[in-house]
């Protein structure tokens, strides 16, 4: 476990999403993300490796009759060395997290608030990763994303978020980036803020309340957003410009933590709406009405049909 290469891979953030998804079915998978919650916040303790294997062997002594001195001896072993590893790979762990990497990681239904090393606030929505380096926060304001986040940058050196659908780049300013299925799109609320594709070459600068989308084999597209301080998601309103069905599917199952199935309808349909989070069937109602859509719920599963 200790040499666990998908564990280390999570920790530092390079998990690939068929990688990722393998690494959620494994049964200490909750137990991992739980120990991220429940840390944040404290100091990396000292760890002694060694020291600590030595003190759990040696807290109780193994004593064993003749006649069942194998077994005794084997579960007595058994049992200390199991729980030397558990706190062998938690020492590891802490340490992986609070000397090096930040990693939040939210599920369907998550968001989280947050405050990064130089105080610049992040709001990371469902279904997102982000994670950054913490030693070198002070050298390299540079972050990680998949998904979406707003950030409210303090001023400062260049500010940097990176995405697999390409990167942005920020002196201190308010800006929203959304980065999926190799699409990306920036909203600029506050300041200016400079976007570069997948190979580095800057595509746009975008001033206040200034926006633009990117989509693998299409010209950029800009736009104009309307005048808030704050990307409305972290409001509780879902806005989608110009996207196919499916995408508003997939926001509508991060939000609410349900299954679509859309069976039988064309979710490359590009259509444009608005959705609450706070119920499921006025957000369903509000996004589909107007294509004709009718839905079921079914606890967690949600049946669309025309």
């Amino acid at each position: 476990m200790l040499n666990d290469e998908l564990l280390h891979k999570w920790i530092n953030g390079e998990l690939t999403a068929v990688e990722l998804e393998t690494f959620r079915q494994r049964p200490e998978y909750s137990s991992l993300v739980e120990l991220y919650k429940n840390t944040e916040g404290l100091a990396a303790p000292a760890f002694d490796q060694e020291a600590m294997l030595s003190h759990i062997l040696k807290k109780e002594k193994i004593s064993a009759t003749p006649e069942k001195t194998g077994r005794r001896v084997f579960l007595t072993w058994a049992k200390y060395a199991a729980a030397a590893c558990v706190l062998l790979i938690a020492g590891w762990f802490l340490f992986s997290f609070f000397g090096k990497n930040v990693r939040y990681e939210m599920a369907k239904g998550e968001t989280k608030e947050g405050v990064l090393p130089d105080q610049s606030m992040f709001v990371l929505n469902a279904e997102s990763t982000l994670h950054y380096n913490k030693s070198a926060w002070k050298k390299e304001r540079t972050l990680e994303l998949e998904g979406e986040a707003f950030f409210s940058v303090k001023p400062g050196s260049t500010f940097t978020v990176k995405t697999p659908s390409g990167s942005v780049q920020v002196l201190g300013t308010k800006f929203n980036v959304w980065s999926r299925d190799g699409a990306l799109d920036v909203k600029c609320s506050h300041g200016i803020v400079a976007v570069y594709d997948t190979s580095g070459e800057l595509v746009t600068k975008l001033k206040q309340y200034d926006a633009v989308r990117l989509v693998p084999g299409r010209d950029p597209e800009p736009y104009q957003i309307p005048g808030e301080d704050n990307a409305s998601w972290t409001q509780g309103i879902t806005k989608l410009r110009k996207v196919p069905l499916a995408v508003v599917l997939q926001e509508l199952e991060r939000q609410f933590d349900v299954e679509i199935v859309a069976d039988g309808l064309d979710d490359k349909e590009i259509i444009t709406c608005n959705f609450q989070h706070e119920d499921l069937a006025l957000a369903l109602q509000t996004a589909l009405s107007p294509l004709g859509i009718r839905f079921e719920i079914k606890g967690r599963k949600v049946v669309l049909k025309k």
